[in-house]
């Protein structure tokens, strides 16, 4: 359901949880809500309300690291922006986020993983283990539109198909997503 709460729009997600949940997720700092199902729309707003100034404060972070990141790319200087650590908030978004295109991907190519985690890495955005099934996917996700998560998500599932990166494996990726190239150029800019 969306809502818009005094000009902010903002998704509610109703689930069978005790307490409400709010994310802002970057890079546009999209305003979600996960509430319990009984929960009322005038308490959902209240909640939003209560919680205004926080929800400004991370969208000004998210559009300060947008303008330093723009900004630097203009004069082309090497420029490398203060950007602060993931939290536990940062870790919930991308795990619901992912908890809600995997079993999309999975129906749509047929390929389910055993089990899935997320991992602090520095280097990968993601890694299969293509013996036991089991997928882990990089914490700095959250730090990525959906589209690239969604890209990371299939790039994963595809090696339970063909483990290796080769030709089998791109038509793979060619075949549900015909342009994960240029979303892979996008998270290696």
């Amino acid at each position: 359901m969306q809502l818009v709460i005094d000009g902010i729009p903002v998704e509610v997600n109703r689930k069978k949880i005790k307490n409400m949940y709010l994310y802002v997720k970057p890079p546009e700092g999209a305003v979600s809500v996960s509430a319990p199902l009984r929960m009322s729309r005038q308490n959902i707003e209240r909640f939003v309300r209560e919680k205004r100034g926080w929800i400004e404060k991370r969208r000004d972070s998210f559009r300060r690291q947008y303008e330093e990141r723009r900004d630097g790319a203009k004069t082309g200087e090497e420029h490398t922006p203060q950007i602060r650590p993931l939290d536990a908030q940062d870790r919930e978004a991308l795990r619901e986020l992912i908890s809600c295109l995997l079993p999309k991907w999975e129906e749509r190519t047929g390929l389910h993983c055993s089990c899935w985690q997320l991992r602090d890495m520095k280097t990968r955005w993601g890694t299969c283990n293509t013996q036991t099934g089991k997928l882990w996917f990089a914490l700095m996700l959250a730090r990525q539109p959906r589209e690239c998560v969604e890209y990371v998500i299939l790039h994963e599932l595809a090696h339970l198909y063909e483990p290796s990166h080769n030709e089998r494996f791109k038509s793979f990726l060619d075949q549900y997503m015909p342009d994960w190239r240029q979303i892979r150029r996008q998270m290696r800019g």
